[in-house]
């Protein structure tokens, strides 16, 4: 498995921009904050994920998980 790290875009439609893949997290994380000290970025946010391959990866980004129910949601 590997560290993918993404641009996502949210406006006007969700979609993925693939940056680079990393074997460590590490270098996967150093890449990441510099791409998001990157002037114009402010559209758009830089994700790092781990996943076996490239589309499991976007998969997850593409298709967030619900949020867990928290104490006192019952109500």
């Amino acid at each position: 498995m590997a560290y993918y790290v993404y641009r996502l875009y949210e406006r006007p439609i969700r979609r993925v921009e693939p940056l680079g893949e990393f074997a460590r997290f590490p270098e996967a994380g150093r890449f990441a904050k510099a791409r998001r000290a990157e002037p114009g970025a402010g559209d758009s946010t830089v994700r790092v994920v781990f996943a076996p391959n490239a589309l499991a990866a976007e998969e997850a980004l593409l298709n967030p998980r619900e949020a867990p129910p928290r104490f006192g949601d019952d109500d």
